[in-house]
């Protein structure tokens, strides 16, 4: 049986080579591996289960090993070009200098685990004796720390990926040129006037708030240099009152808190980090740094990897393509109110009676006599929440699609023109991917009747903006 390359080819650092790397076979390995006649399915777990088996062979456990640091070399190659595609925006650094730290492996030494050992790595003699190792190899460290976790739901290419992400020496390089991993409210405590200028004025008195609390109590602090954790239930009272004085609607702390959430994450998204990702957020049970959330949470082949990324593309454009929609629509309601000769005094009026019903909660029916209007009927086809949402969705659909077909064209997908039939399955796949992030919620909170809540992502944007539209 043969079996794949990757099993017994060796991505290595080259310094001849233009792209730093370049792939040798390793012989050993493949004549072992083709005489071990493994079941292809399932074969890397196999070969975790031969590489750290203490009672088996101790040629044949190293030799598992190779094959396994073969596996590996790749998705430590791919992750430190992903690192570089992300962090060096204004081509500061190439991946090229990252692959020393973690590409180190040259496949010419048979190495074990032995936890006795202070580095964890053994070195086989060809006599079969076992010597402490001078050098360390990332990837065996990756084998050691992959079977070290219980029920790792990372397959073991995406636990290199993860780990190589993860690698000090790679995160002290980054550090170098300002990346830094920081917590939620680490971006929020030390946000710069460049972010706090680019946010909405509800967004800045909403930081303005969290800064005035925040950083009071951490200068109270005895260890000001301690992780930035989550701010209290006592903080967050303090802040929303702050903010009520300067004339925004009350929220719960726990709304309030997912507010500042996603906060952080615009803050993430501005031009400051340039679409730089956070490696990872701070974990206050473990008290270390940990995966972030929206890393996948079971196994997937490499194939995903690329699937991960469509949908961080997706969730990014969305967020854009939201905003810029929900301020236009807005806008655009009220001025052609303006322009209608039987709706235009109400035209001053229409968001006030957006923030009555989506801030206040109140009927169509309580707002009408507030606004001077005859009846339901005539406030509903004045404010109709329900059209202002479709034509947002609408424009935030339409602006997402072209922002895909954008991709897909770089990308090589497609050609300038999709086929109809690609064109159609693409928009009802964006469709349901924005019901599903933004507009279902919304829509079922306008037909919920009496005792109407609005804490959906919609709302919660809206009325973020109402009181700081001026009509025209």
């Amino acid at each position: 049986m043969s079996y794949p390359q990757q099993y017994w080819h060796l991505y290595r650092i080259s310094l001849q080579r233009h792209q730093g790397y370049h792939q040798i076979p390793l012989p050993t390995a493949q004549t072992w591996l083709n005489q071990a006649k493994l079941d292809s399915q399932g074969l890397p777990k196999q070969l975790l289960q031969l590489f750290r088996d203490r009672q088996g062979d101790l040629q044949g456990q190293a030799l598992a090993g190779l094959c396994l640091r073969c596996y590996v070399s790749q998705p430590i190659l791919q992750s430190c070009q992903r690192l570089a595609s992300l962090f060096s925006a204004q081509q500061n650094f190439t991946y090229q200098e990252l692959l020393p730290f973690a590409l180190n492996d040259d496949g010419q030494k048979l190495i074990l685990l032995d936890e006795a050992a202070d580095s964890h790595q053994v070195q086989l003699s060809p006599n079969n004796a076992l010597h402490p190792c001078q050098f360390q190899i990332f990837g065996v460290e990756i084998l050691r720390s992959y079977g070290a976790q219980r029920d790792n739901k990372l397959s073991l290419k995406n636990w290199a990926f993860l780990k190589t992400k993860q690698h000090p020496e790679i995160r002290a390089f980054l550090s170098e040129f300002g990346f830094q991993h920081l917590t939620d409210w680490a971006l929020l405590n030390r946000a710069r006037k460049t972010q706090f200028d680019q946010l909405a004025p509800a967004d800045q008195t909403l930081l303005q708030g969290f800064h005035g609390v925040y950083r009071r109590d951490r200068r109270c602090q005895a260890n000001q240099r301690s992780k930035c954790k989550p701010p209290t239930e006592a903080q967050l009272l303090e802040i929303d009152s702050y903010c009520l004085e300067q004339g925004y609607p009350s929220r719960e702390p726990k709304l309030l808190l997912r507010d500042l959430q996603r906060l952080a994450e615009q803050l993430r998204q501005y031009d400051l980090w340039r679409s730089r990702e956070s490696l990872e957020t701070y974990d206050a049970e473990s008290g270390d740094y940990a995966p972030r959330r929206d890393l996948p949470q079971e196994s997937f082949d490499e194939g995903d990897l690329e699937q991960r990324e469509l949908q961080q593309f997706l969730h990014r454009q969305l967020a854009i393509a939201f905003e810029e929609s929900l301020q236009h629509s807005l806008t655009e309601k009220q001025q052609q109110l303006a322009k209608s000769k039987r709706y235009k005094p109400f035209a001053e009026l229409y968001f006030t009676g957006l923030s009555l019903y989506y801030v206040q909660a109140q009927s169509l029916a309580e707002i009408a006599p507030q606004l001077g209007m005859s009846s339901w009927d005539q406030a509903r086809r004045i404010l109709n929440p329900g059209d202002l949402l479709n034509q947002v969705r609408r424009q935030t659909t339409e602006k997402l699609l072209a922002k895909l077909l954008d991709l897909a064209r770089q990308k090589g997908i497609i050609s300038a023109e999709p086929e109809p039939n690609y064109l159609s399955s693409l928009c009802q796949q964006l469709d349901q991917f924005v019901d599903q992030e933004l507009f279902a919620e919304a829509a079922a909170e306008i037909r919920s009747g009496k005792n109407r809540r609005f804490d959906s992502a919609y709302a919660q944007k809206l009325k973020h903006y109402l009181p700081n539209i001026t009509p025209n």
